[in-house]
C-alpha cells in the first residue's frame, strides 16, 4: 500500500510531539524515522484523525505519538499502575508483522495467520500501547496473560453491527467501531456471534475477514457460504484499500479458534482463492444433509491431481497408445499405495480432442476420463492442454461437487499451476465433456484486456 503524505499542519504536530517525547524524527510519507533507524507507522493516526473529530487535534497527536514511542522503545518506567492493575488492562491486538519497526522486541507475539501477529496491548486513553517482551515479563507469564486478555476481549460489547443480505438468502455480518480492537475480536468470534445472534456458531465455524483494526466481517459456514463468500472478499478488499490503517486484505476460515487463509496474493498483486477443495468438501457435506461424506480416495485423487498434471510426455504418445499408457501409469501409481487403497482402472480412457473449435485455434488437448468419482474433490476428467501459441503445458480438472444452493450434483473447473498451486476457475459446471472442453478453450483464449484503469491492488479474481 502506498504511503500517504501528511498534511503540513499534521506533520508539524507530529514532529513536535516526538520532540516532546525526547525523539527527533524525519517524516517519510506516513512513517516517522528516528536517528537510530527505528520506524513509527502513522497510518493509525490518520485513521484516528478521521474517526475522532471530537478530540482536539493536538491532544490526539500527542497521545498517539506517546503510544508509538512506548510501543517501539519500550514501556515508560513511570507508567502508572501496579503490575496487577496493568495486567487487568491488557487485551489482545492484531497487527501486521510488516508494520513492526523492530520485531526482535516482540518475540512473544503469536502468529495467528500468515503475517498477522497477536500482541498484548495496554489500554490508553486514545489508543493501545503494544508491549515489548521486557514490559510483558514484568506483568507475568505470556500464556496466562494471553488467556486472560482473550477472555477480557470476549466480554467487550459490540459497538455497531449490521447484517447485509448477500447471495441467495445468505447474510454477511459487519461489525464496526471506534475501538482498534474491533478487528481483533475475530479471536473471540464465537462470543461475538453468540452476543449478536443468541446462537452458537455451526460446527464448521465461519468465513471471516478483518481488513482494518476497526472492522470485522463474518458469515457462519453453511450451504450459502459460496454466495456470501464472494461478497465478503470484495468488501474486505474495499475496506482494506480505503483504510489509513489497513490490517489484512485476506479472508479466512475460522474453525475452533484457528484461522486458515482462503485467499492469497497471486501474480500481479491480485487475490486468488486457495484451499478451495476443503471449502467445497464441507459445503457438499452440508448440502447432502450434514452427513459425513467418505473422504477422497488416495488412488483416484492422486492420479488426477498429482500424477497427470506433472506428466510432460503424454503429448508425444501416439493416439492409439494413449489408453494403454494411462492404464500403465494408473497401475504404476497404485503400486506406491497400500494394497487396500488401490483401485481398478475401470472407466479410465483418454484421447486427443479433434473438435473444430479446438483445432481452429491451434490448441492440442488430451482429455482423460477417470473412473467415476465418489467424493469431493475427485475428478470426472482431466485435460492436458498445449496452447496454440507454443506456451507451456497446462492441466485442467473437472471435479465432483454439489451445488451449495440447490444441492444438485455437478462439477467445478480447476487448474493445477506451477509449484503445486490449484486455482478454481468456475463453479456450476456439469460432468459433460463438451462444456468442459469449451470452458478450457475459453481459458486458453482469454478476451482482450480492457482499457487501463487507475491501478488498484488486492482485487479478487474468480
Amino acid at each position: 500500500m502506498g504511503r500517504h503524505e501528511l498534511e503540513p499542519e499534521l506533520a508539524v504536530l507530529v514532529r513536535t510531539a516526538f520532540a516532546e517525547a525526547g525523539t527527533e524524527v524525519t517524516l517519510h510519507g506516513d512513517v516517522a524515522r528516528d536517528a537510530h533507524g527505528r520506524d513509527y507507522g502513522l497510518g493509525g493516526l490518520l485513521e484516528l484523525v478521521a474517526r475522532r473529530s471530537d478530540v482536539p487535534l493536538g491532544l490526539l497527536v500527542r497521545s498517539h505519538v506517546l503510544d508509538l514511542v512506548a510501543a517501539v522503545q519500550g514501556r515508560a518506567a513511570d507508567d502508572p499502575g501496579s503490575p496487577e492493575e496493568e495486567a487487568a488492562r491488557l487485551h489482545p491486538l492484531l497487527l501486521a508483522a510488516a508494520d513492526l519497526a523492530d520485531p526482535a522486541q516482540h518475540p512473544h507475539a503469536r502468529e495467528v495467520a500468515p503475517g498477522i501477529l497477536e500482541f498484548l496491548a495496554l489500554e490508553s486513553p486514545l489508543g493501545w500501547q503494544v508491549l515489548t517482551a521486557a514490559a510483558v515479563a514484568e506483568l507475568g507469564d505470556v500464556p496466562s496473560l494471553r488467556r486472560d486478555a482473550r477472555a477480557r476481549l470476549a466480554r467487550l460489547s459490540v459497538e455497531q453491527h449490521q447484517v447485509r443480505p448477500a447471495g441467495q438468502g445468505g447474510n454477511l455480518h459487519v461489525v464496526t467501531g471506534n475501538s482498534a480492537l474491533t478487528g481483533s475480536r475475530v479471536l473471540a468470534l464465537d462470543a461475538v456471534h453468540r452476543e449478536l445472534t443468541g446462537r452458537e456458531l455451526p460446527p464448521d465455524g465461519a468465513v471471516v475477514a478483518f481488513p482494518t483494526p476497526f472492522c470485522l466481517l463474518f458469515a457462519p459456514f453453511d450451504v450459502r457460504v459460496p454466495e456470501v463468500f464472494q461478497d465478503l472478499i470484495e468488501t474486505a478488499v474495499r475496506e482494506y484499500e480505503a483504510s489509513g490503517a489497513p490490517l489484512s486484505p485476506h479472508s479466512y476460515w475460522w474453525r475452533g479458534g484457528e484461522l486458515t487463509p482462503l485467499t492469497a496474493v497471486a501474480e500481479g498483486g491480485l487475490l486468488e482463492l486457495v484451499d478451495a477443495d476443503a471449502v467445497i468438501a464441507a459445503v457438499t457435506r452440508l448440502a447432502d444433509g450434514g452427513g459425513e461424506v467418505s473422504g477422497k480416495r488416495p488412488h483416484h485423487y492422486g492420479f488426477a491431481h498429482r500424477v497427470l498434471p506433472s506428466l510432460t510426455h503424454l503429448g508425444s504418445v501416439p493416439g492409439e497408445r494413449i489408453g494403454a499408457e494411462l492404464v500403465r501409469l494408473w497401475e504404476e501409481f497404485g503400486a506406491t499405495l497400500p494394497a487396500d487403497q488401490r483401485l481398478a482402472p475401470d472407466g479410465l480412457q483418454g484421447g486427443f480432442v479433434q473438435a473444430d473449435f479446438v483445432q481452429a485455434r491451434g490448441h492440442r488437448l488430451l482429455m482423460v476420463a477417470l473412473p467415476a468419482p465418489r467424493a469431493v474433490p475427485e475428478a470426472f476428467a482431466v485435460v492436458l492442454a498445449w496452447p496454440g501459441d507454443g506456451s507451456a503445458q497446462r492441466a485442467f480438472t473437472l471435479e465432483y461437487a454439489v451445488d451449495p444452493i440447490t444441492g444438485e450434483r455437478g462439477a467445478v473447473l480447476g487448474e493445477w499451476e506451477t509449484a503445486g498451486r490449484r486455482r478454481m476457475h468456475r463453479m456450476g459446471m456439469t460432468a459433460e465433456a463438451r462444456p468442459f472442453l469449451q470452458a478450457v478453450v475459453a481459458l486458453l483464449d482469454p478476451p482482450p484486456a480492457p482499457p487501463a484503469k487507475p491501478k488498484r491492488r488486492g482485487l479478487f479474481r474468480r
